[in-house]
């Protein structure tokens, strides 16, 4: 009589992967991604459909209380005047968004750095902490004709002003994110003999990322608004320049058609650094 076959197979080396491993058994990060961006795209529907929402009841509110045209007009005229000059608008939008860019990478670089002299140089905080609240506390729209004096009316005033406007945000949001690193990690990092500067970049940084972006996605709005503020002052082209002459026409639909590019801009650079901190801070995007 023969022996029966053995069918079984040996069981796999511990370190082999398994051909019976259900899609499942993926990394938590790979699992929590398509959810991620799921949910990111139910919020920009939620905001879009908001935005769409306030418009309709502002054409409502035209359509019934009929107000005069030098009064109030609604949106579906500030469209028509967009549509009907797009590339009027779209020029002086450009100059806008270049000015406020440019205010807003130089504010963002100070912020950054004033932020964190503050927070490793007691005596440099004691001193300039201070001056930089009192300096705060004076309105922009008032700096805007020094910068005008100091680099004329040319691109590089306008985007001062932003960049003034941009600046105090991030010194704050940095100054209180290297603050809140965990007194562990800090003993850790001396008893380590680490350096300053590694402590800076490997821990302290890191822990300071999400204020630095919560400031950055604060300033960027307003860098927008402090171009607008110096083409107010001594513009002759972009959306300031723009309403100041739709005012001085009393020509509401352009001035509303105006206003619409600008909260399209500032809307758009906000959701590019929210995006932009959700790539530096893949940990916190996928903690949900």
């Amino acid at each position: 009589m023969t022996a029966p076959k053995l069918t079984s197979r040996p069981p796999a080396a511990s370190g082999a992967p398994s051909t019976t491993r259900s899609g499942t058994d993926r990394p938590d990060s790979a699992r929590r991604r398509p959810r991620f961006h799921r949910d990111s795209a139910i919020t920009g529907v939620k905001a879009l459909l908001g935005v769409l929402g306030l418009l309709a009841l502002w054409q409502i509110a035209v359509w019934v209380l009929r107000p005069a045209e030098y009064i109030l007009v609604g949106p579906l005229d500030a469209f028509d005047e967009l549509f009907t000059r797009p590339e009027y608008y779209a020029t002086n939008a450009w100059i806008t968004i270049g000015e406020a860019l440019a205010g807003f990478v130089g504010g963002t670089v100070l912020g950054v750095v004033f932020g964190a002299l503050l927070h490793y140089s007691p005596t440099v905080r004691s001193f300039l902490y201070p001056a930089l609240v009192a300096i705060d506390t004076i309105p922009k729209v008032a700096l805007a004709p020094l910068f005008i004096v100091w680099f004329g009316f040319g691109f590089e005033s306008k985007a001062f002003v932003a960049m003034a406007i941009a600046f105090f945000p991030l010194v704050i949001n940095t100054f209180d994110g290297l603050g809140s690193v965990p007194h562990e990690l800090k003993e850790l990092a001396r008893i380590n003999k680490a350096s300053t500067w590694k402590r800076l970049t490997k821990i302290e940084f890191i822990y300071a990322l999400p204020s630095i972006f919560s400031g950055a996605k604060i300033s960027i709005s307003l860098a927008v608004g402090g171009a607008v503020v110096g083409e107010f002052i001594a513009g002759s082209k972009g959306l300031g320049y723009v309403i100041m002459l739709a005012n001085s026409q009393v020509d509401l639909a352009s001035m509303f058609a105006a206003f619409m590019v600008l909260a399209a801009i500032a809307l758009v650079l906000f959701f590019i650094v929210d995006l932009a901190g959700k790539k530096l801070m893949p940990w916190k995007s996928h903690t949900k």
